[in-house]
């Protein structure tokens, strides 16, 4: 998935209490955006491409990237931690690692995070953290249609210890 920097343009706003806030607006295709590629393949060996999808999505080092779109990030930073997401929906084409197109749709994706600093004496880069996501994408091409739903959430201690972290991808093909 795509990162959700605090990029122009944007607005940001410093508090009394010291924290500071921004969001960005963008179209999720330009560069300067920072979303793409959304996905590449082939994907890990986890995932499960079923049996009537191209062969392409199984072993090509294919790419998902918005077209155009819509993108809002925003995150809020002080003394006790940074917490921060985004959202993006927009057209987006899949396609081989030839450049050629295979599938054409719309696509949508979610994430955010946070992180709560530690309190003294630990170090300060230690603390609670969280993040999830989601990415769905739903193509038509010359091999019919694909959904591909992506979504995955972590969580960690004060201590940085993992405590919660999961993937769940699926694909139909019709």
């Amino acid at each position: 998935m795509g990162s959700f920097a605090l990029l122009s343009p944007s607005a940001f706003a410093k508090s009394s209490n010291g924290a500071t806030n921004g969001t960005t607006h963008c179209d999720p295709s330009d560069p300067g955006c920072a979303q793409n590629p959304v996905l590449t393949g082939p994907p890990p060996p986890f995932v499960t491409i079923p049996a009537n999808c191209p062969a392409f999505l199984s072993t090509d080092a294919w790419t998902l990237d918005f077209v155009s779109g819509n993108s809002v990030s925003h995150g809020t930073l002080n003394k006790n931690g940074a917490w921060g997401g985004g959202t993006a929906e927009g057209q987006a084409e899949l396609t081989t690692s030839d450049g050629t197109v295979q599938y054409a749709g719309h696509l949508q994706e979610w994430g955010g995070g946070g992180q709560n600093t530690a309190v003294p004496p630990a170090p300060p880069e230690v603390g609670q953290t969280e993040f999830g996501f989601t990415t769905n994408f739903n193509g038509s091409g010359i091999a019919g249609s694909v959904s591909i739903h992506v979504n995955g959430h972590s969580t960690t201690n004060n201590n940085g210890t993992p405590t919660s972290n999961l993937q769940n991808v699926n694909v139909t093909c019709s």
